[in-house]
C-alpha cells in the first residue's frame, strides 16, 4: 500500500539492479537534505523500471516538508539553502551518471525535472519600463542635484533602487528616513535575468504615501464598526432589510 506524503526521485534509464549501492546512498542523502525533518522522513522503497527512490514523511512533518520542497523547486528567496543545494547536487550526480531524472510530489505530479548533463537554454534577457509601486523603509536618500538617489528596503530584506526628481519631493520622503515604511509609485525599469527572475533596476518616483505600522487606530475603528451589530438578533435578516432600503 502506498504511503501518504511520499516523494519520488526517478532516475530515468537506470534499473535498481544496475545502480551501485554507494551511488544509491548518495542520491538518498541528497533527497533527505531536500526534504529535511530528518528524524521523521523515511525510505519507503526503490521501485523497478527506471530506478525510483521513494521517501515518505510522517504526518506531523508533512506540512513542513511540503513547504520546504515547494520553496526549493520554485527557487524562492525564502527557500532553505540546504534544500536548494540538494537539488543542484542531485542534478550533478545525474550528470555524472549520464542520466536525467524527475521529482514527483505525493500526488504523483512532476514538480521538478532534472536535465542532467543536458544544457538548459537560458531565458533571453529582457528590459521593460512600466508604472510600478514598491514599499519599504527609507534606508538611504541624498544627492547633489535634482535627481536624488533613494534606497528602500522591504520587510523581507529586498532593496529597491529609486530616483526622486525634485528637492521638495525628496525633502518630504527624507522625513521618513529609518522610520515607518512608505509606498512609492512611478515608472520602473525591470530586467528579466537569464534565470527568469525579474529585478527592479530603478524606479523614478512621482508619488509616495506613508504607511503607518500603528494598528491601534485601525483596531479601534474596526471595533466601532462591529459594535452596532452586537445587538442585532438576526444579521441575515437585517442585511436583507438594508438591501431593500429599510
Amino acid at each position: 500500500m502506498k504511503k501518504l506524503n511520499t516523494y519520488t526521485l526517478r532516475i530515468k534509464g537506470s534499473h535498481p539492479n544496475k545502480l551501485p549501492l554507494d551511488r544509491l546512498a548518495l542520491y538518498l542523502a541528497e533527497l533527505a537534505k531536500l526534504m529535511g525533518e530528518k528524524e521523521l522522513v523515511h525510505l519507503d522503497r526503490v521501485t523497478v523500471g527506471s530506478a525510483a527512490l521513494r521517501a515518505w514523511a510522517e504526518p506531523e512533518a508533512a506540512p513542513a516538508v511540503s513547504e520546504r520542497v515547494s520553496l526549493a523547486v520554485s527557487n524562492s528567496d525564502d527557500a532553505d539553502q540546504e534544500a536548494t543545494k540538494a537539488l543542484s547536487r542531485i542534478n550533478e550526480l545525474l550528470s555524472q551518471d549520464g542520466k536525467k531524472g524527475e521529482l514527483k510530489n505525493p500526488a504523483g505530479a512532476v514538480i521538478y525535472p532534472f536535465p542532467g548533463n543536458q544544457k538548459i537554454r537560458p531565458e533571453k534577457e529582457l528590459v521593460i519600463d512600466q508604472e510600478s509601486t514598491v514599499t519599504g523603509r527609507v534606508i538611504k536618500i541624498g544627492g547633489r542635484d535634482d535627481t536624488i538617489p533613494l534606497l528602500l528596503k522591504d520587510s523581507d530584506g529586498t532593496e529597491y533602487r529609486c530616483t526622486v526628481k525634485g528637492e521638495d519631493l525628496a525633502r518630504e520622503i527624507s522625513s521618513h528616513y529609518l522610520g515607518d515604511p512608505i509606498e512609492v509609485t512611478g515608472k520602473g525599469r525591470w530586467r528579466r535575468t537569464q534565470e527568469g527572475r525579474w529585478i527592479l533596476e530603478n524606479l523614478i518616483v512621482t508619488a509616495w504615501t506613508a504607511l503607518s505600522t500603528d494598528w491601534d487606530a485601525a483596531y479601534d475603528l474596526m471595533g466601532k464598526l462591529a459594535s452596532g451589530w452586537r445587538d442585532v438578533a438576526d444579521i441575515e435578516e437585517r442585511c436583507a432589510e438594508i438591501r431593500k432600503g429599510h
